[in-house]
């Protein structure tokens, strides 16, 4: 059997989650709402991954929430760690190519007064991912609750509220936007500098803004032509190049949001969810928002105009215990002017060392332009990176 990985796709970087290819293999777990409404604290680390505590087979967890990710999936290491058993041998597809997984049945999970019994999760080295995002990735999980309940995210406060849809009521003042269906995911409407209407996967666990496929953007010449930076994306099963680029105005929600830092995937979009347009969690935090998946809508209440905040940097690193492993110098970018290069390691950064708790603090990579950023790599050498507007 092969699985369909989920579209979770950050600019740099792609978290994604596991469909099935085959409609109905999974069975649907058991539900059962404790309270109408259940509230829950959030961590939104490094500004763009949803973190909540659960608890999986009795085992406190930090969980990630991610709507792309169809079927809840697990680290493999994780998994054997809690005693799950080996489960059926599967291919899965990502964003970067074929991986293999494994299914296993009969898990509980419980989150914010909802549990999920005898649910079938997806199990798979997630390793790779957990050293990009800067945290280890145990549990994420995806559809089983998005299409259960209605969550409403406040952002200012780090806090969800989870509802079952016979309970919820939806916020005054709040536009409600119909969403379609792309197999188990939602889509969404947006329109890029006053062109016609895209229709885009909407992805709570892709951390970026906007990811446009090649067979788009390279039809539109005032996108094609914007300045851009050569990047990286990718995510389960690898990564492959992309650009980055400042779109004027992107126009979603009924709201005209200007300078939005974006991605053009130098793939094409196959009609597969991985290659679709795709928007993430970015264009969602100029709202406060409820999403009621399940049934194929959401509900916005703007609370002002953004500042998106914006690579300045152009490293791609990985955190490797005490170390950033850097495995990506975009060309023309501020770390490639300062001398950095994939393979060099950072011990620390303009003085922190470099530690497992590193990402928990601001990402200084998203500084305002001007910023000075002392490097220091293991072998005692340093580097001195100026933060600035490089695409």
């Amino acid at each position: 059997m092969r699985l369909a990985l989920g579209c979770s796709t950050a600019a740099l970087l792609a978290v994604s989650g596991v469909s099935y290819a085959q409609p109905g293999s999974i069975p649907a777990p058991r539900i059962d709402f404790k309270a109408g409404h259940q509230s829950v604290p959030f961590v939104l680390f490094r500004g763009n991954r949803i973190i909540v505590q659960g608890s999986l087979n009795g085992h406190p967890t930090r969980v990630m929430l991610d709507s792309g990710t169809s079927v809840t999936t697990l680290d493999r290491s994780y998994a054997r760690s809690i005693g799950l058993p080996p489960g059926i041998k599967v291919e899965a597809r990502g964003a970067g190519g074929v991986v293999e997984a494994e299914t296993v049945a009969n898990v509980t999970l419980e989150l914010g007064g909802v549990r999920f019994e005898k649910m079938t999760v997806a199990v798979m080295d997630l390793e790779a991912v957990a050293r990009d995002i800067g945290r280890p990735i145990d549990v994420i999980v995806g559809r089983e609750l998005f299409n259960s309940a209605v969550i409403t995210i406040d952002w200012a406060a780090s806090g969800l509220t989870l509802s079952s849809p016979q309970a919820f009521r939806p916020p005054q003042g709040a536009m409600m936007v119909e969403l379609g269906k792309a197999g188990p995911f939602n889509t969404i409407p947006v329109s890029v500098g006053g062109g016609e209407q895209l229709i885009a996967l909407l992805d709570i666990g892709n951390g970026g803004n906007l990811i446009l496929p090649a067979n788009y953007w390279k039809q539109r010449p005032d996108i094609a032509h914007l300045p851009f930076a050569d990047s990286q994306a990718g995510g389960v099963g690898g990564a492959h190049a992309v650009r980055s680029v400042t779109l004027p105005i992107v126009t979603f929600g009924g709201q005209s949001l200007t300078r939005v830092p974006a991605t053009l995937s130098e793939r094409a979009n196959d009609g597969h969810a991985t290659s679709m347009p795709n928007v993430g969690i970015g264009l969602l935090r100029p709202f406060r928002v409820s999403l009621d998946l399940g049934r194929s809508r959401l509900y916005l209440t703007p609370v002002g105009q953004p500042s998106f905040p914006r690579d300045r940097a152009g490293v791609r690193s990985e955190l490797h215990g005490s170390r950033l492993k850097i495995a990506f110098v975009s060309p023309g970018s501020p770390a490639a002017s300062a001398g950095l290069k994939a393979g060099d390691e950072i011990v620390a950064v303009n003085g922190r060392p470099v530690d497992p708790d590193f990402y928990a603090s601001q990402d200084w990579a998203l500084g305002p332009a001007g910023r000075q950023i002392l490097l220091k790599r293991g072998d005692g050498s340093t580097a001195t990176l100026i933060l600035a507007d490089y695409f």
